[in-house]
């Protein structure tokens, strides 16, 4: 059996890691693992490097500068986000949505192992735990022991309820875009004056995607979960309009707004990430830590 104490397992958390971060944590702690986080500062140095020059979009740059400061790892972690699909069209056309830890190897080959996780749960979540284990502890009883204590946390988190009342002189939009790029915190920074914004970060994803998939079967998750957002929020009366952030190197992005604009029937708004910074430094702005 090999020394577990001595593997430190990074994780990259600038990438939808509300969804999935928890548990593989938990799960590396049960093994005798020792989790690892990127450090801002290191970030910031690795943001410099010239081979994320080859790296397109914001979101996907700052990943990639957090494995570069896990470098020092035995492994990193890296989630699956979106599940296989013979989809060929929006996400389905980007290789950094469908298979992201093999574009960061081909990226930057002098990273550690990237063990690549889905961040959903379902069925297959307790064989791909099984193959995670395995690759650092060798010891069948200890990969059964920690696959009991994280049993509990093989779930997703219950979705509140979003406030949608509607409130006498001020403005409600809905902010979309793509789930790795929406949370509370991008939804405060591309808030209008007399606004409020309500993010899609904040809906059920399984909701969102069985809407946009009532829409349109042939749509890789991401794309799903935004056009089932503009759907749904598009139907409620206290939003007066949408607001969708794309990244304009992502030419999936510009499929996807197109998209949205044929299915919502309210005020829509399309803003780029690059715009929204002007003035602000990336990483002190978008970099994600596994507390935010």
């Amino acid at each position: 059996m090999v020394d577990s104490r001595l593997v430190r397992i990074g994780f990259l958390t600038q990438l939808s890691w509300r969804r999935y971060g928890r548990y593989w944590v938990e799960l590396a702690l049960a093994a005798g693992l020792e989790p690892a986080f990127a450090d801002p500062e290191a970030v910031k140095e690795a943001w410099q490097d010239p081979d994320l020059s080859g790296v397109p979009t914001l979101a996907f740059r700052l990943a990639a500068a957090q494995a570069l400061a896990l470098a020092d790892c035995q492994a990193i972690v890296v989630p699956r986000l979106a599940r296989e699909s013979g989809v060929e069209r929006g996400s389905g056309q980007d290789p950094w949505v469908m298979d992201l830890a093999a574009r960061l190897r081909s990226a930057l080959p002098g990273l550690p192992t990237l063990h690549a996780v889905p961040a959903w749960f379902d069925e297959s979540l307790e064989s791909e735990s099984v193959t995670f284990l395995q690759t650092a502890i060798h010891d069948a009883m200890s990969v059964r022991r920690a696959l009991g204590r994280v049993r509990p946390l093989a779930k997703a988190g219950k979705a509140g309820v979003p406030d949608l009342a509607r409130r006498g002189g001020t403005r409600t939009v809905a902010v979309l875009g793509r789930p790795w790029v929406v949370d509370a915190d991008l939804a405060r920074l591309v808030q209008g004056e007399g606004e409020r914004t309500v993010g899609q970060h904040l809906f059920d994803p399984e909701e969102l995607r069985s809407e946009g998939w009532r829409a349109d079967e042939r749509l890789v998750d991401g794309d799903a979960e935004v056009i089932g957002a503009a759907r749904l929020l598009g139907r409620r009366a206290a939003v007066d309009a949408l607001r969708l952030v794309v990244d304009e190197e992502a030419s999936s992005d510009a499929w996807l707004a197109n998209r949205v604009a044929k299915v919502v029937h309210k005020p829509l708004e399309v803003v780029t990430l690059q715009a929204v910074l002007t003035g602000r430094d990336p990483v002190d702005t978008l970099l994600r830590g596994p507390v935010d």
